[in-house]
């Protein structure tokens, strides 16, 4: 759970700071989620496969990356329902939409790692060693 939160750290810099960016620039916070997400998806997939559930099956990179996009679909609906009832009483400023952020990931992050845990990343029970 600690490489997992570790990783949600880094998806979060490239979520929030891409978030940030865009507006920054005047870009609508609802729009700016839909290029930070995907962005935050590819790079939290990666550092889990490589590092967090490094021992955990290994199914083709491309169906792994597929089944972990839907799961992260599903943990950011969480995610965005928080986000948005947060904006919506708060005025949408790059730093409340931020913090609006960081809402909607602490929720969010739960299901993201029971999902991964038991789905995209699981052990084979049949190779992995007995304990």
């Amino acid at each position: 759970m600690l490489r997992f939160g570790v990783v949600g750290a880094f998806g979060f810099m490239v979520d929030g700071g891409l978030l940030w960016l865009l507006v920054s620039n005047d870009a609508n916070p609802f729009l700016a989620r839909g290029l930070s997400f995907p962005a935050a998806v590819f790079t939290t997939w990666w550092l889990n496969r490589i590092w967090t559930f490094a021992n955990a099956t290994r199914s083709s990179p491309r169906r792994q990356l597929n089944l972990y996009f839907a799961l992260q679909v599903v943990g950011s609906l969480t995610n965005f329902a928080v986000y948005s009832v947060l904006l919506v009483f708060i005025e949408p400023t790059p730093l409340n939409a931020l913090g609006a952020l960081a809402g909607g990931a602490v929720v969010g992050m739960i299901v993201n790692f029971l999902g991964s845990q038991r789905y995209v990343f699981k052990t084979d029970i049949a190779t992995s060693p007995k304990q």
